[in-house]
């Protein structure tokens, strides 16, 4: 295991291997920081700042995302989880070019609650072997 690999939170890349698995998304074009730096404040009136942000570029004609969980992230698993749901549902909707703006709470409701469910799923299946 390289050093990148042992700086994530535990379980952080079992959970991701869940996550690739279960919605089958290609991990080649998804890379994931766990970042030291300071997050960016919320973007609107509502004080405070991001756990996570996902974002992308295209590199040879192919689109590559990144997702970033934050240190600072209360739980970084979920951030994680949060994030990916982004994710499955940007690539389903094909809506991937998307600028950083005021959270929408009804959508970032429904990505706490498939985090949430994600996560639970990946643990109970840790406890029993699967």
């Amino acid at each position: 295991m390289t050093d990148a690999w042992n700086q994530y939170p535990e379980d952080f890349n079992s959970f991701l291997d869940f996550l690739y698995k279960k919605y089958g998304v290609d991990r080649r074009r998804i890379f994931v920081e766990y970042s030291p730096n300071p997050p960016p404040p919320v973007q609107g009136s509502r004080p405070g700042f991001y756990d996570g942000l996902l974002s992308y570029r295209k590199k040879d004609g192919q689109l590559e995302f990144l997702i970033t969980v934050f240190k600072i992230a209360r739980d970084p698993q979920l951030t994680l989880g949060h994030e990916f749901a982004h994710l499955v549902e940007d690539l389903r909707l094909g809506s991937v070019d998307k600028q950083l703006g005021p959270p929408d709470d009804a959508r970032e409701k429904k990505f706490d609650e498939q985090a949430a469910r994600d996560l639970v799923e990946f643990r109970i299946g840790n406890r029993t072997g699967e």
